[in-house]
């Protein structure tokens, strides 16, 4: 049965409104990773401090998914939309004004607060608003979308932040982040009104859902193959990218913001084509995690080999493969919505998130302790940060060692 014409418009629109949230909340959490040069100076710190502040975004991020899990399957997504985007605008207005380590560091922990309640919701108003056989693409759409927060990052904030000064980019932030609030607050309904198969909701205890969570093999997959695809990626992006570009291969911020940019583009233009493969193949969604970590692993083996600085363009095929993992992490987030119950489906979402984030916190403090290792007292080179980029590998391989295990049990499951 087709749906009403004005519920189908209105559905498109939540979902414009619920992206554009997704955007300002992802230029927030990928602003500090273009502003490490300035915030070392700034605060005075070295790389262990600075891997700190990454450490403490990401791992309050995952830290607090599943509690933003439970209370979005109890509140819905609008306010829990409305929460996170006022507790990010609040961490950059503090950061605005930071001028010591620990006002930045409880800056960016209001951050990763917030930001952990905006995909999730967003997540959750596309499985309700849309047939189950366009969830993939439009949650696919969604993430790629809200991707072109890291282009805000890169360009607008950046050329903020180099022109006119710290205070006055941090700030400009907070203003886009309370515009999405407004958004939300006029037009996202967390349910479609009048809907006939829709039943009346049946309170479940927070105990229930976590166990529907966490005994779910697919959700387990969903959550090892966002780590595989992710934790390089936000390594990279919201860390140590910039300073390996700058300080290691000399590049500078118009052609990092160049290289970041094209990341943003590749990864939209290929997303849709992963979210109606995982539509129309549901059985080979764990294929694509292990492609796009065969992807990373050789573009990373391939830049980190070569021993001397390489140019904007030779650095363009490690960019595109960090494209891939972005747009083949939310496949995870498919996995876990369906192998839960729909009462489950928000702490799904955030469980499958705590993959791809804590590990990325692992492997930013991990790259910050090898760099003071390598480099004390001194400016890291080019060769330092090839050893301590190295350091991600293990972590996926730990990553995939988890996805081939959770997916061999499927498999079997299935020949039994």
């Amino acid at each position: 049965m087709t749906a009403p014409p004005s519920r189908v418009t209105r559905a498109h629109l939540i979902w414009a409104v619920g992206v554009f949230a997704y955007l300002c909340a992802v230029s927030g959490r990928a602003s500090f990773g273009v502003a490490s040069v300035e915030a070392s100076a700034r605060f005075g710190v070295d790389g262990a401090v600075l891997s700190l502040f990454g450490v403490v975004q990401l791992g309050t991020y995952a830290a607090a998914q599943i509690p933003a899990g439970l209370l979005l399957d109890r509140i819905g997504p609008r306010r829990m939309m409305v929460l996170g985007a006022v507790t990010m605008a609040a961490g950059q207005v503090l950061l605005a004004f930071a001028t010591d380590v620990p006002t930045a560091l409880t800056a960016r922990l209001l951050t990763g607060v917030g930001d952990a309640a905006t995909l999730i919701s967003v997540v959750r108003l596309i499985a309700t608003w849309f047939p189950t056989g366009q969830v993939p693409v439009f949650t696919q759409l969604a993430t790629m979308i809200g991707q072109f927060g890291q282009a805000v990052a890169a360009v607008p904030f950046l050329a903020l932040l180099v022109g006119v000064g710290w205070t006055a980019a941090w700030s400009s932030l907070a203003v886009v982040l309370i515009a999405s609030v407004v958004l939300v607050i006029a037009f996202v309904r967390d349910e479609p009104p009048d809907d006939p198969d829709a039943a009346p909701p049946v309170p479940t205890h927070p105990l229930q859902v976590l166990r529907d969570v966490f005994t779910s093999r697919a959700a387990w997959s969903g959550f090892f193959l966002h780590s595989l695809t992710l934790l390089s990626v936000n390594s990279f992006l919201f860390m140590w990218g910039v300073p390996y570009m700058t300080h290691g291969h000399g590049l500078g911020p118009t052609e990092i913001g160049a290289l970041l940019t094209v990341n943003v583009v590749i990864m939209v233009a290929i997303g849709p084509l992963i979210g109606v493969f995982t539509g129309r193949f549901p059985r080979h969604r764990a294929r694509l995690g292990w492609i796009a970590g065969t992807i990373l692993s050789l573009a990373w083996i391939g830049t980190l080999l070569v021993p001397g600085p390489l140019t904007a363009w030779q650095l363009l095929p490690l960019i595109t493969a960090l494209a891939v993992g972005s747009a083949t992490c939310s496949v995870g987030f498919d996995l876990a919505r369906t192998g839960v119950p729909k009462r489950a489906i928000g702490t799904a979402t955030g469980m499958v998130n705590i993959g791809g984030y804590s590990t990325s916190l692992l492997a930013v403090l991990l790259i910050g302790i090898m760099l003071d290792l390598l480099a004390p007292g001194r400016p890291a080179g080019l060769d330092d940060y090839r050893l301590a980029l190295a350091s991600m590998g293990v972590l996926m391989l730990l990553a995939a060692t988890g996805l081939f295990w959770t997916t061999r049990r499927q498999a079997a499951g299935r020949r039994s």
